[in-house]
């Protein structure tokens, strides 16, 4: 049970860095499937 939370803990921690860099980094709210996830939520 541990091991499935540590792996989709991981699996969604990539998900956001990729956020992150779309709207921190470019500075551009990007509308692409990554970028729809948030708004989804």
């Amino acid at each position: 049970m541990v091991v499935s939370i540590l792996e989709q803990s991981l699996i969604l921690g990539i998900m956001v860095l990729g956020i992150y860099i779309t709207y921190r980094v470019l500075d551009f709210p990007d509308l692409s499937t990554d970028g729809t996830f948030p708004l989804g939520a």
